[in-house]
């Protein structure tokens, strides 16, 4: 009873974060209008990547109970979208590096993601094999 709770709460805990980050990154303005914050495109850009990120490692713990291996699904998530906002933003400000810098920390969680994927699978094989 108490993990079916527990998956119930992470599933709307998931919903609810990744519904206002689409809200907050696809239509700043109006979230912003809504919400009755100042109408700063880029951080409700970038504040949208991180409700993603966070819901996306929601999802990804539903799916998985390796718990590096959804701080690296979550963290690779927010950080590919925080690159594409300094991207597409990059007329409203910040340093021209700014998307290969953080674009860089995505590659670094996705390298991660495929050694923490390696190792399970290895010591998967290991525990089945005894």
């Amino acid at each position: 009873m108490a993990r079916t709770v527990t998956n119930v709460v992470v599933a709307l805990s998931a919903l609810y974060t990744l519904v206002f980050g689409v809200w907050m990154w696809g239509w700043p303005r109006q979230f912003a209008d809504y919400v009755n914050f100042p109408r700063h495109e880029h951080f409700l850009h970038d504040l949208g990547a991180f409700h993603l990120g966070i819901g996306i490692a929601l999802v990804a713990a539903l799916i998985w109970r390796d718990a590096i291996l959804v701080a690296l699904v979550g963290l690779a998530a927010a950080s590919l979208i925080h690159t594409v906002n300094h991207a597409m933003d990059s007329h409203l400000g910040g340093a021209a590096s700014d998307p290969y810098v953080i674009g860089a920390q995505t590659l670094v969680a996705v390298v991660g993601i495929v050694f923490r994927v390696r190792h399970l699978r290895t010591r998967q094989a290991k525990e089945q094999a005894r």
